[in-house]
């Protein structure tokens, strides 16, 4: 988003701190849908999220959440208000209000996010921000199996 654009809504604040997560952490799809709120804690002083990682059973690993991702995820959370509702990402309209997110819908967010903002092609995915977060790993310094990690 440009910077000019405010996030007034929760699903403007909700649609951000997913492809924050996305983009800055590589997570797959399947890892958000997920999460829940109490998988992220504070470990050593650093706040992180627990993950199920594709094909695991459990959520045995984390990711380090820095404040580029974790702001925006807290103020979507905080504009949820007080709810009850566990899962990190949640459904907002009347119809699924409080329901979890599944895959499809958080790769349909990513996907009107990009169109929206002129990246309008096939191969440009919630997945392409997976690589994308790699790349960026690797370009800041980090070594293939930091990447990896």
């Amino acid at each position: 988003r440009n910077k000019e654009q405010n996030l007034n809504t929760v699903k403007d604040k909700r649609d951000y701190a997913i492809f924050n997560l996305l983009v800055h952490n590589g997570l797959r799809t399947i890892e958000l849908e997920r999460a829940n709120k109490s998988d992220i804690q504070n470990v050593g002083g650093q706040f992180v999220l627990k993950i199920q990682g594709k094909g695991k059973t459990d959520k045995s690993q984390i990711s380090v959440l820095t404040d580029s991702v974790l702001i925006p995820l807290w103020d979507y959370l905080n504009s949820r208000g007080e709810d009850s509702f566990e899962p990190l990402f949640i459904g907002l309209s009347n119809r699924d209000y409080g329901s979890r997110l599944i895959t499809r819908s958080i790769r349909r967010i990513i996907k009107n996010m990009l169109v929206a903002n002129g990246y309008n092609s096939k191969e440009l995915t919630a997945h392409s921000l997976r690589h994308t977060a790699l790349t960026f790993a690797l370009k800041g310094g980090a070594t293939l199996q930091e990447t990896k990690k």
